[in-house]
């Protein structure tokens, strides 16, 4: 048990630590339902929530994220390490938000989840031997089809080389329009377009997808979404949204446009 949850714990009354220790319990048990890459097939669909409920219930009680590695002021965001990881990120809100499909994503005033998942890649960065640039981490959203949990999860990591080199090189063909991405990236056909830096809040890629995409909308659950920095022309940095319908025969998983095991960091320097 880490240090910090050993002192939280030291300081409750007993009964309250017999509490905190048996939900501590249930947790690592729960937490063992999903690994580092999602498969299809589901066990437990509830498992993530579970997971980072506890951890927002640890922050109230004992003023400690764990096992998690945050949780946001309010309490309504989590930053949780899946077991085994290595340096793998998801970001996931701590109230009900089953996944891409939800309406919440593309309210008028939809939270800004994927502007506190790109904050949260300092723990990734943390965790590789070296930085990988600024252009090697990135953060992608499965379909329900190609998803283990029922809970919105963004997974922040490493992106595979062979999507970096093919961003770097085809970045300018990329426009404000969503268009088929001149190569498959991962074995899988993508469509893709650019925002820009500060685009993440004011623009909301999930909202761009629905809105942008023939058919998304009435399909979002089928949808996945990779989010990827790039570097413009004029050397400005932006991000391409990286999006398909997973339903439409071919190979599309967001998550495979990561790498967890990050080579582009061993790589490097």
């Amino acid at each position: 048990m880490p240090h910090a949850l050993a002192a939280a714990l030291s300081r409750q009354p007993i009964r309250a630590r017999r509490a905190l220790l048996a939900l501590i319990a249930a947790l690592a048990a729960t937490a063992a339902v999903f690994g580092a890459i999602e498969p299809i097939e589901a066990h437990d669909r509830s498992a993530l929530a579970t997971a980072v409920r506890s951890c927002a219930v640890a922050m109230k009680t004992l003023h400690t994220p764990f096992p998690c590695l945050s949780v946001s002021t309010g309490d309504h965001t989590a930053v949780i390490r899946p077991p085994l990881a290595k340096s793998e990120v998801l970001l996931v809100p701590t109230v009900p938000v089953t996944g891409i499909e939800s309406p919440v994503l593309v309210a008028p005033d939809a939270p800004d989840y994927l502007a506190e998942a790109w904050a949260a890649r300092s723990y990734v960065l943390a965790a590789l031997p070296r930085d990988p640039g600024p252009n090697a981490i990135g953060m992608a959203v499965n379909s329900r089809p190609t998803r283990s949990q029922d809970r919105l999860h963004i997974h922040v990591d490493c992106l595979q080389p062979s999507v970096i080199a093919a961003l770097d090189r085809y970045r300018g063909r990329l426009g404000t329009t969503w268009t088929r991405f001149p190569v498959p990236l991962a074995g899988g056909r993508y469509l893709a377009r650019i925002i820009g830096e500060g685009d993440l809040v004011a623009k909301n890629p999930f909202r761009l997808v629905a809105n942008g995409i023939p058919g998304a909308a009435r399909h979002m659950a089928d949808m996945t979404l990779v989010v990827a920095p790039i570097s413009r022309a004029n050397g400005r940095p932006a991000f391409a949204l990286i999006a398909a319908d997973t339903e439409d025969g071919g190979r599309t998983m967001g998550e495979k446009l990561l790498d967890h095991t990050c080579r582009i960091a061993r790589a490097a320097g």
